[in-house]
């Protein structure tokens, strides 16, 4: 017991000796904040294609769409009677998303507890949690993607040589609207010069 009381009062020593040291609460502060801030950036082991939503964004995939829309819709344009040669622009609004296979894992426990006067009572529980389905193949494990939604176009501007004819800027609108499915408001015809 007194061995007990000896240690005691020695761990107390030491606390108080932490204690004098000179901004003691702030140096607390900072460590504390830094342990904070270390758990909130921590990676945890979380796999990139594991994402908490739904979907995975690629910015490289969205200029590669861009870049043909560009393409075909010049090609196509270039086309229309009067319209002579035909440069377009595309821009997008978000990137492209993959939409992932899940699996989803569900656990069930009922307990029926009676008490001293006789009454019952029934609790459920249920834990429910997903997962991405990982399919592993040549060494390397990629997510199973069950659809793909390509981005939304923001704004759509042409260049057209013929552009100067109200006809020919009326089929060129006409065209992109159709093609794309965009409104009047998002495209912008000019004279190519």
């Amino acid at each position: 017991m007194a061995s007990e009381k000896k240690k005691f009062w020695e761990n107390w020593k030491l606390v108080e000796k932490i204690k004098k040291i000179k901004h003691f609460e702030i140096i607390l502060v900072i460590l504390l904040a830094l342990i904070i801030l270390v758990i909130w950036f921590w990676d945890w082991g979380s796999d990139a294609s594991a994402s908490s939503n739904d979907s995975l964004l690629n910015t490289s995939d969205k200029d590669d769409y861009a870049a043909m829309l560009e393409t075909k819709l010049s090609s196509i344009l270039s086309e229309i009677n009067g319209a002579g040669s035909v440069s377009v622009m595309v821009t997008l609004d978000g990137s492209t998303e993959l939409i992932l296979a899940y699996t989803k894992d569900e656990n069930k426990n009922s307990t029926e507890n009676t008490t001293s006067s006789g009454t019952t009572s029934k609790t459920e529980t249920i834990n429910t949690s997903t997962s991405p389905i990982i399919i592993n193949s040549s060494g390397s494990s990629t997510p199973l993607v069950l659809s793909e939604i390509l981005p939304s176009i923001k704004g759509v501007v042409v260049l057209a040589e013929g552009a100067n004819d109200i006809k020919v800027k009326l089929d060129i609108l006409k065209a992109v609207q159709a093609l794309l499915g965009v409104t009047s408001s998002q495209v912008e015809i000019f004279v190519k010069g």
